[in-house]
């Protein structure tokens, strides 16, 4: 990756219909992240109408990020987009996209459980993740809007807030792995496993987020 002439590239181009139509697909991941946060204030007052419109709702706009890829992609292939440029972008937006999959997909599971019970400091440890989820999209969100706005020191330090919560998530992951452990008396051996599968996939988001800003510093820092 040339990221000189990627820089240069995207310097002259802060207003183009590419760089306007990414910020388009971000709204929609970021929405899906948020409203998985409403969807667990559902779900853990066991509304299980209420949770299931909510998953629809994320359904149907995890479906219309994916849409603005599949339209960002044609853009980027038909245009006029230098090589080194093209790939870069295809990949920044495709890791964008999978985070708003993941996010689906630990709600998706968490749904499956909503008539189950579980013990407070799991639930308390949910909640934290959802939280640190939100937070962290939303510093995302500001790297991006900041690209070419900011002092690069300020951007770092966006960018540095963005990897110190993906990792407090990651610690709280390792926290609720503990809790699985000791609830196994209280709650059904298959049901702390899809419950597992459902924070690895909130956690996978995260990843996935802290991908992307790692990709926007060498986009635009080195």
């Amino acid at each position: 990756m040339n990221t000189k002439e990627l820089k240069q590239w995207l310097s002259r181009r802060r207003s183009s219909k590419v760089l306007d139509r990414i910020r388009d697909h971000l709204i929609y991941v970021n929405s899906c992240i948020t409203k998985s946060r409403d969807f667990y204030d559902f779900w853990v007052k066991k509304d299980e109408d209420a949770a299931k419109n909510m998953y629809d709702i994320i359904h149907q706009e995890e479906k219309t990020a994916d849409s603005i890829e599949a339209e960002i992609v044609t853009m980027l292939t038909e245009g006029e987009t230098p090589d080194y440029v093209r790939s870069d972008l295809m990949s920044f937006v495709r890791m964008a996209d999978k985070a708003a999959g993941s996010a689906k997909r630990g709600v998706k599971n968490l749904l499956l459980l909503i008539s189950r019970e579980f013990p407070e400091g799991i639930n308390r440890l949910i909640e934290s993740i959802f939280d640190l989820l939100i937070e962290e999209m939303e510093g995302f969100i500001k790297v991006y809007d900041a690209m070419f706005k900011v002092e690069h020191s300020e951007l770092i330090a966006i960018i540095k807030k963005v990897d110190e919560i993906e990792s407090a998530i990651d610690v709280k992951y390792g926290e609720l792995k503990y809790e699985i452990a000791f609830s196994t008396e209280s709650v059904p051996a298959g049901s702390l496993i899809i419950l597992d599968h459902a924070i690895k996939d909130l956690e996978e988001a995260s990843d996935l987020i802290e991908d992307c800003a790692d990709m926007i510093r060498s986009i635009v820092l080195l």
